[in-house]
């Protein structure tokens, strides 16, 4: 929700996508903009494709209006939470508070929560206490997390790093913030929302940052009935809406209006749910349930761990933007799975000859858990352990992890790309600053505990010169692979 007053009517847009399919990730039914003509809303929203709409919840003591729209409309579902506006107004803001009141099936996640520092309507204290109780609620629910975050960046990732995000992750909401901010959420595996802001003729920064980031991250929303996108700004937004949010990003990314449409609702029903959309990726009859998520996949001799679905690039030639599929195993990940989960996915492993950190995401983002399942593996058998990353990993910690590899890690195998900075960003478009550096330093601080690394590069890529890059290891004293275009796996 943001802070704007409330605007009259609009007529939609009369052009219809019947060939996409979006969700509206953030809207307000419930408020009283939509009193009059909430059916007619509806029905503009279906007309224009929008199939999935989520009603964001604002206060608790408003969730049962919440909750009376998705029994009348099955496409809508809803969330439990109390805005940053009124932390200090609601009655009941404690963790059980939020818990009790989010125990519904219509419910799946928890927000909108954060701190809006623009208008201080609450003390800050008071927001940054509420915000920590829907944090720990969201993980008690496993519910996903949205949050709100205006003119708060600092405090907002402080909090966040210090209570840690539930298991099924979040969304930062309305995104409006800086580049900076972005990144750190795609580390953190947040989802980034945008909205109508996107599309403001004072937009050109923000579309900017829309374009660097990894679509496989990217929601859409209204925020309705706020922010109406051009050309109908001013006027009040509503969910059939959102498609101009949705044209705005394929315009950015250089992709047809279907395939963002695609990608972003995937990515939404993926994140908030998951049963819907296995369903429509996997047509089966209700009595068959979910496929788990893959953990451990085996290639040949050797058996690989998915443990991440964060990722500190974004290249373009990667296939996990539009279908993570590697042989014939899916590697979407719903959420980051613990090492517990990891280690029992294995099963019996003792007849592979190597063990590789390689899936969906980029495998020491999520570095505790990596030390934990290779910790457990060691202790049971002398199987080599590999890790294939992309060497961001001492840029993203901001320390040298590498000795905490030794006797652990048996290989590592970097991903150079390019013989130079330039080519290197523009194939792999990393979301941290220095990437290219960061990775020959890594390389180099990988050879003091690592007995075997070896840089790779691909062969197809457009201006990669695969000599110069096994010019490059070999300077840098590492081995050196050649990899070949689209031959995953």
């Amino acid at each position: 929700m943001s802070s704007h007053s409330h605007h009259t009517q609009h007529s939609a847009s009369s052009s219809l996508h019947t060939d996409s399919l979006f969700a509206d990730s953030h809207a307000h039914l419930d408020f009283p903009d939509f009193a009059a003509d909430q059916e007619a809303v509806l029905q503009r929203a279906h007309a224009a494709g929008v199939n999935w709409i989520t009603t964001i919840s604002t206060r608790l003591t408003t969730v049962a209006n919440l909750l009376a729209i998705c029994d009348r409309y099955n496409n809508v579902a809803a969330s439990v939470g109390i805005h940053p506006h009124y932390a200090a107004e609601e009655p009941e803001s404690s963790v059980e508070a939020i818990v009790a009141a989010g125990n519904h099936p219509h419910i799946i996640a928890v927000g909108e929560t954060g701190l809006d520092y623009h208008y201080l309507y609450s003390p800050a204290e008071q927001q940054e206490q509420v915000f920590r109780n829907h944090i720990q609620a969201a993980k008690i629910l496993d519910l996903p997390l949205i949050i709100h975050t205006r003119e708060a960046e600092a405090d907002t990732r402080r909090i966040v790093e210090s209570e840690g995000l539930p298991a099924k992750g979040g969304v930062l909401h309305c995104f409006t913030g800086s580049l900076e901010m972005a990144e750190w959420a795609i580390q953190q595996g947040l989802h980034i929302s945008f909205s109508g802001v996107l599309t403001f003729k004072s937009g050109d920064a923000l579309r900017q940052i829309a374009q660097q980031l990894p679509l496989d991250r990217l929601l859409i929303e209204t925020d309705a009935p706020y922010l109406a996108p051009m050309p109908h700004r001013g006027k009040r937004n509503e969910p059939a809406m959102v498609v101009r949010i949705a044209e705005t990003l394929a315009h950015l990314h250089g992709l047809p209006l279907q395939q963002v449409a695609s990608i972003t609702t995937q990515n939404y029903l993926r994140l908030f749910r998951p049963d819907e959309l296995a369903k429509i990726l996997s047509p089966a009859p209700a009595v068959m349930a979910p496929q788990p998520p893959t953990l451990a996949y085996a290639i040949g001799s050797g058996l690989y761990l998915n443990i991440s679905k964060g990722c500190t690039l974004r290249c373009h030639f990667c296939p996990k933007w539009v279908a993570p599929v590697v042989h014939q195993y899916d590697l979407t990940l719903p959420r980051n799975p613990t090492a517990e989960e990891i280690l029992q996915a294995m099963g019996d492993y003792s007849a592979y000859q190597e063990i590789v950190f390689c899936g969906y995401g980029e495998p020491t983002l999520r570095l505790p858990v990596l030390l934990q399942v290779a910790q457990a593996i060691k202790q049971q058998c002398a199987i080599p352990i590999r890790i294939n990353t992309d060497g961001l990993a001492n840029r993203v910690y901001r320390s040298d992890i590498t000795p905490r590899l030794r006797g652990l890690i048996d290989a590592v195998s970097v991903s150079l790309n390019a013989q130079n900075e330039e080519i290197y960003n523009r194939h792999s478009r990393p979301t941290v600053p220095g990437a290219y550096q960061a990775v020959k330093d890594f390389l180099l601080a990988a050879k003091a505990h690592i007995p075997s690394v070896t840089a790779t590069a691909i062969e197809g890529l457009e201006g990669v010169d695969i000599k110069a890059c096994a010019e490059i290891a070999h300077q840098l004293g590492v081995h050196f692979r050649k990899r070949i275009l689209n031959q995953v796996g």
